[in-house]
């Protein structure tokens, strides 16, 4: 008996190609929402330096005590320091 022809390839390629298109569409929608939501985020974020002397001492802080409680900020200024001590030494 000789194999019967079908033209399930090109129904295969064309669903395929589709697919494809819908999944590319999903996410480039996908990344535009990630990129919208990380710029909100970095937009909305209030620091302790951002802060008034005033809005301080509502929550019982002085300005000189923030590095004691956020001591990620000492480090950046050291490490800071220390990257213009090695540029200046030009090692």
């Amino acid at each position: 008996m000789p194999p019967q022809q079908t033209n399930i390839t090109s129904e295969t390629e064309g669903d395929a190609a589709r697919l494809r298109l819908d999944f590319s569409i999903a996410l480039n929608l996908l990344g535009r929402y990630w990129r919208a939501f990380q710029g909100w985020r970095q937009r909305s974020r209030v620091t302790l330096q951002d802060l008034s002397d005033r809005e301080l001492m509502d929550i019982g802080l002085t300005r000189g005590e923030i590095d004691h409680i956020a001591p990620e900020r000492a480090i950046e200024r050291l490490r800071d320091r220390a990257a213009d001590l090695w540029k200046r030494s030009g090692m």
